[in-house]
C-alpha cells in the first residue's frame, strides 16, 4: 500500500518542485532586470543563473532519487559465509 501511494506522489511532487522552481526563477529574472546599476544587476543575473542551475538540477535529482527508491528491488541478502544468496 505505501509504494503505491508513493509511486502517485512521487511525480506529482516532481512536478510541483519543478513548477515552484520555475516561478522562483521567473520572479528572480523579473527583479534582477528592474535593477539599473550594472554591477548588482550582472551579479543578481549570475544569481539568478546559479539558483537556476541548482533548483532544477536539484529538482530533477530528487525525482530520480524517489523513482530508483520505488521501483528498485530489495538488494540480496548476504549469507554468513560471504555468499549472496538470493531474495
Amino acid at each position: 500500500m505505501g509504494r503505491k501511494l508513493l509511486a502517485v506522489v512521487a511525480p506529482l511532487l516532481g512536478v510541483a518542485l519543478t513548477l515552484a522552481s520555475v516561478f522562483l526563477l521567473l520572479q528572480m529574472t523579473v527583479k534582477a532586470e528592474l535593477m539599473e546599476d550594472p554591477l548588482p544587476r550582472n551579479l543578481a543575473i549570475l544569481g539568478t543563473l546559479v539558483a537556476g542551475v541548482l533548483l532544477l538540477v536539484g529538482s530533477v535529482y530528487l525525482s530520480t532519487r524517489i523513482g530508483v527508491f520505488l521501483f528498485s528491488r530489495q538488494a540480496p541478502e548476504e549469507k554468513p559465509g560471504g555468499e549472496i544468496g538470493r531474495p
